[in-house]
């Protein structure tokens, strides 16, 4: 009995929501940030004018694409283990050195950015799991050929 209720008490614990958190921030404060530009896949990986971090792993099972004439429009998904706030640096440094304008932000469980430019617009969420970060680009441009 006594073995069971140890048990039981170590389970509360470690699915506790607050210790969850705990283990997400330390292993994302663990992992790092984005240092430098060398660092960027090709930045035409697959829409143009948009960075992405060599580390970020591509989910083509949850992105989609539309590519006409002159207009490309839709969503990629990256995970990676890096923490939110050193991902919003980096899409905010990089972005605006690719000639993207940052619109607007906001942060609730999820940060979101809003860039720019002259061809359209990019919309980036960054959302951070237990152990992976999402990140979740969505783009509107036009007279891409």
């Amino acid at each position: 009995m006594k073995k069971i209720l140890l048990s039981f008490i170590f389970f509360l614990f470690i699915f506790n929501p607050f210790f969850l958190e705990r283990i997400n921030f330390s292993l994302a404060q663990e992992i790092g940030e984005p240092k430098a530009a060398e660092e960027v896949k090709d930045l035409n990986y697959p829409i143009p004018y948009i960075p992405v971090l060599k580390d970020l792993n591509y989910k083509p099972e949850r992105s989609a694409l539309l590519k006409t004439e002159n207009f490309l429009t839709g969503t990629l998904v990256f995970t990676g283990r890096y923490s939110g706030s050193s991902l919003v640096e980096f899409y905010r440094v990089q972005m605006r050195a690719q000639g993207w304008e940052e619109i607007g932000s906001f942060a609730s469980k999820v940060i979101f950015l809003a860039f720019r430019r002259p061809e359209g617009y990019a919309f980036i969420s960054i959302s951070e799991g237990m152990i992976l970060t999402e990140v979740r680009i969505v783009t509107i441009l036009s007279g891409i050929k």
